[in-house]
Parts: C-alpha cells; structure tokens; sequence
C-alpha cells in the first residue's frame, strides 16, 4: 500500500486511485481514476495530477467543443487559458470590456455569434491547440443556442488526456 504525507495534517495517509471532482480549475470536471491521498485522520482528500499543462489543454479543447451555448464561467476560463486580461480579450472579440465582464458573471447571456468567435479565438490564441480546429469544426454545427440549464458534464482522463460528457 503506497502511503504519502497529507497535505492538510502532515500525518501518514494512504494513496488511493479513484475518480475526484476537481474545481480548482475553473471549470467543474471529474478526473476519471487518478491517485489521491486520502487521510484518515483529518479526513482531508488531495489529487495527485499528473500532466498539470497537458491537462489544461484538455480541459480547454472540452470546453471549446461542448456541444452548448458557452456561459461566463467557461468564458472567463478560456479567456484565463490564453492568459488575456478582460480588457484584452474584447478587444480581439470587439466588444466593450464591461459586456465581457457581464457575460463573465452571467448577467449577461452570451449571443450565439460571440460564443463562436470566442472558441475561435480561444483556438488560434493557443499553440498548444492551434492543431485542433478541425475538432471544432465538426462539433460547430450541433452547439445548441440552449441547453436548457442542462450542461453536460466535463470527465477527463488525465492518463490518457481525452475528455467526455455525461
């Protein structure tokens, strides 16, 4: 049995594979069996993620090519991705900052055209996914204009770095 330090306590904990909500990213997504150390004494969970940037990438190709409407917070995080400040990033969307910000925060729904652009945007701004426009290109024609508050669920494989929606 593999055993590490817990982060939270300092004592003996044990390591675990198991699947972990991870929403420190800015985006809610399940890490499908990857090792965590769980600590009986304090209770604390932590993951241990392998591939922290390859993961990243991951997670910003799933977002990009979910099959709906973007909302705020994926907005903020595509934007967080490709390390543009607001006031940068609508100026590539050609948009006054204050409507990304109310978009951001989901005062504001996002229109069909600007969330296109975005993952567009999000695309080229990226080397790292630069390579991966085609996957948008299948995808585009289905995004729904409204999920009804349905969103799909992110999982991501962190071993394998293939995403999916449940």
């Amino acid at each position: 049995m593999k055993t590490e330090q817990c982060g939270n306590c300092g004592k003996t904990a044990q390591v675990v594979r198991r699947n972990y909500h991870f929403e420190e990213m800015g985006i809610p997504v399940e890490l499908l069996r990857i090792d965590v150390v769980k600590c009986s004494h304090c209770g604390n969970i932590d993951p241990i993620i392998p591939n922290m940037n390859e993961l990243m990438h991951t997670l910003a190709l799933a977002v990009i090519c979910s099959p709906c409407k973007l909302n705020g917070e994926e907005v903020r995080f595509l934007r967080k991705y490709v390390g543009k400040s607001a006031v940068e990033f609508s100026r590539f969307l050609h948009v006054d900052h204050t409507h990304l910000s109310k978009v951001e925060n989901d005062r504001t729904e996002i229109g069909i055209r600007l969330d296109k652009l975005v993952r567009f945007l999000v695309l080229n701004l990226s080397p790292e996914l630069k390579g991966v426009v085609d996957k948008l290109i299948d995808v585009l024609p289905g995004i729904e204009d409204s999920c009804d508050g349905a969103k799909p669920d992110i999982k991501i494989d962190p071993s394998a770095l293939r995403h999916q929606y449940a």
